[in-house]
């Protein structure tokens, strides 16, 4: 939303929710363990994504799957 057309409502509310986004910021990073943990996810998060991209690019660019579909075999 531009800064300009929001109204005085919602610009209390971004400011509330930046506060407590940065209140949340110290904490974590004051706690050693808790820092190195989401640490940790974000990596993981970012392989993720990373991997997600390159299936994506490929999609994007018509390429073909170099994974053979098998069929579900049920018991």
């Amino acid at each position: 939303m531009n800064g300009s057309k929001m109204t005085a409502d919602d610009k209390r509310w971004r400011a509330e929710s930046d506060a407590d986004a940065m209140a949340r910021y110290e904490e974590i990073m004051a706690d050693a363990s808790r820092k190195k943990m989401a640490i940790n996810v974000a990596k993981q998060r970012a392989a993720d994504l990373s991997k997600r991209a390159g299936v994506m690019q490929r999609v994007a660019s018509g390429g073909a799957s170099t994974r053979k579909s098998t069929p579900n075999k049920k018991k």
